[in-house]
């Protein structure tokens, strides 16, 4: 199963575990504003910290290799133990279980509207006092180097835009494509830098692309489209549209743009230029040549190329890489970044300063080089590019690792607010009343502004 961004729903909380106790929380406290920084504190005595992560498999493999060479070389005498919690639907739930009891781990992976239900119960560190000022800040420097989308996406402005958390998973919405399929069709763009397309260009090559075998039975669709929020987000974006007004108390999808790529989308439905695939039926399907582009998570490599490498030969079946999504202005390139970030709760001064110790260090040129290697994640920092074990691996092995990262600098966050999450999963309903014909694109959308901006006042 391809690791991309996992579905979290507020709603499906195990137990006793729930929402509705979090404003009582969070009437102990309300977070306070900016200007602090963090407690002095002296390392040298034994600090023990506690990780807790949704990896699994080789990734697993990987983040243990780092947590093992923090233990060996932070020389302050630091312990950090990281625990397996299942999925981040699961860490969320023993999460707030944890902050109930007032006993919360010392750092966690979570998402950005997981943070802020965290935020909201007075439970969060904030990270400016670590990151950016004090003897444990980065370098101007080296703080540069992270790619400044990463740094906004954990900046919340519904807390005074403090820096909440920091990044983890990081990845973004990319355009894989099938280039025998598309040359043989007559394109000549493929959204790797230099060759961006736009919305008609590529509505036209979807459809050259694509063939039918009889009324409406296409034997090679020319996209697949998946029903996920954060894609929606990206081509909302792409097209120069907005999500949310200023102010952040109301959606805009349903404005002229999301309206755009809706009725794209459900007109290259009609048309059998496009499908919705079942869950991940569109790895094999598109291994097995049956639809030539499809919007997925950068993450998506590894598993995509289990269906194209042959098995006999062990050689890969087509050529294929990993561009963007298309533009309104393909001067003007935007896609969305996802993933999972680092949160580090209130505990003790000493804990929080060796649990900042350990988000700093994973977030090191060597650290974000080795994941980005052993896992499908993409590094954090732009100096990665140059070091020579990930070039070689991105020329050996993933060169569409390599055309994904190049990408970065055009990712931006989706939305940070609270009611976001909930919101993700009306926008997937709209899309498919859409795709199916039950519903134009404006009344659909009409329909899920209507719910959301419900959503947003009940959850300020």
């Amino acid at each position: 199963m391809a690791i991309s961004r996992r579905r979290f729903v507020t709603q499906a909380v195990a137990g006793a575990v729930s929402l509705a106790t979090l404003p009582a929380l969070a009437a102990c406290g309300a977070p306070q504003g900016g200007g602090s920084t963090a407690p002095e504190v002296k390392f040298g005595d034994p600090v023990n910290v506690t990780f807790w992560h949704t990896q699994t498999g080789v990734n697993a493999d990987a983040l243990q290799s780092i947590v093992d060479k923090f233990n060996a070389s932070n020389g302050k005498n630091i312990t950090l133990k990281s625990e397996f919690q299942g999925d981040y639907t699961q860490v969320y739930q023993k999460v707030i279980a944890a902050i109930q009891a007032g006993s919360p781990p010392d750092v966690a992976v979570g998402y950005e509207s997981m943070v802020a239900e965290y935020m909201r119960a007075n439970a969060v560190v904030n990270l400016d006092d670590y990151a950016l000022r004090g003897p444990q800040a980065f370098s101007k420097e080296s703080l540069a180097d992270i790619f400044p989308s990463y740094i906004k996406n954990n900046q919340y402005e519904e807390f005074d835009n403090k820096l909440l958390s920091f990044p983890f998973t990081k990845s973004l919405a990319v355009q894989y494509i099938n280039e025998d399929l598309f040359r043989a069709a007559g394109a000549t763009k493929l959204g790797y830098p230099g060759q961006f397309y736009n919305f008609d260009e590529f509505k036209k090559m979807s459809a050259a692309v694509s063939r039918k075998e009889g009324p409406g039975q296409s034997v090679v669709y020319g996209q697949n489209i998946r029903l996920d929020a954060s894609y929606i987000d990206a081509f909302i974006y792409a097209n120069g549209g907005e999500l949310l007004t200023k102010d952040k108390t109301k959606v805009r999808f349903n404005e002229q743009p999301g309206i755009e790529v809706f009725e794209m989308w459900g007109n290259m439905v009609r048309d059998g230029h496009a499908y919705a695939a079942q869950g991940r039926d569109y790895q094999p399907d598109f291994g097995n040549q049956k639809v030539a582009g499809l919007h997925d998570s950068s993450t998506s490599r590894p598993f995509l190329r289990e269906f194209i490498v042959d098995k006999a030969t062990g050689r890969e079946k087509f050529k294929w890489g990993a561009g963007m999504i298309p533009q309104k202005d393909p001067a003007k390139p935007v896609t969305v970044l996802f993933g999972g970030n680092i949160v580090v709760f209130k505990t003790t001064p000493i804990k929080q300063a060796a649990s900042w110790e350990w988000v700093k260090f994973f977030n090191e040129k060597d650290q974000t080089v080795l994941s980005a290697i052993r896992s499908s994640y993409m590094p954090s920092r732009r100096s990665a590019a140059e070091h020579p074990d990930l070039k070689a691996h991105w020329e050996r092995v993933d060169p569409q690792g390599k055309q994904a990262f190049d990408l970065t600098p055009y990712a931006v966050a989706e939305p940070s607010i609270t009611a976001w999450q909930s919101i993700r999963d009306v926008l997937k309903e709209a899309l498919a009343s859409v795709i199916t014909q039950k519903q134009t694109a404006k009344a659909a959308l009409d329909d899920a502004a209507r719910q959301s901006n419900k959503l947003i006042d009940e959850k300020r």
